[in-house]
């Protein structure tokens, strides 16, 4: 409704990722409803897409917006456009996985993060980073999952001749959790 009332029309509306098309009946629906929304902003604090975070118990812990004209996940990084002074600054980024792996520590003082958006970490994504630091920390969740994309992610950024470590932490903890305990 919003949109509409600023001109935007229902193709508009659709191609944006706000709204799913229903598949009968006509209509769409907001497709990121009874969610914890995210604004994904370009390096430039433009808004380019959102992430949102069921707050009930669902299958899909997390959405994204979809692709468009505006949004491509491998070239974009969750925070930068807050962080990269200080990471210019400290002359190195700590790199993590998600919206609340960054978010916590930010508000804890770690101000020289960012976050690959959930995806593997891409060339693109390195090349982007590489432009505000030349070492890189890993610090993805100690589950399975994480491992493995910390481990995929060394070797983009070692193919870009980045200097890597990596932040390994126990009991399988992510970032934020572990923040918020220890």
């Amino acid at each position: 409704f919003y949109l509409r009332q600023k001109g935007a029309t229902q193709s508009q509306i659709e191609r944006s990722g706000l709204v799913v098309k229903k598949e009968e009946g006509g209509g769409s629906y907001d497709r990121f409803r009874g969610r914890l929304m995210f604004p994904v902003l370009d390096a430039q604090s433009r808004p380019i897409a959102f992430g949102g975070r069921t707050l009930k118990n669902e299958d899909a812990k997390y959405i994204n917006s979809p692709e468009t004209p505006a949004y491509i996940k491998g070239r974009n990084l969750f925070g930068l456009n807050l962080t990269r002074d200080e990471i210019r600054r400290q002359e190195f980024v700590i790199l993590v996985e998600g919206f609340l792996d960054l978010i916590v520590p930010y508000q804890f003082g770690v101000r020289n993060i960012v976050a690959s958006l959930g995806t593997a970490l891409t060339p693109e994504q390195v090349k982007l980073l590489s432009r505000f630091a030349r070492k890189v920390v890993v610090n993805y969740d100690g589950d399975r999952a994480g491992v493995q994309a910390a481990k995929k992610s060394i070797e983009i950024l070692l193919a870009e001749d980045l200097e890597v470590k990596v932040l390994v932490l126990p009991e399988n903890a992510d970032p934020d959790e572990f923040i918020r305990k220890f």
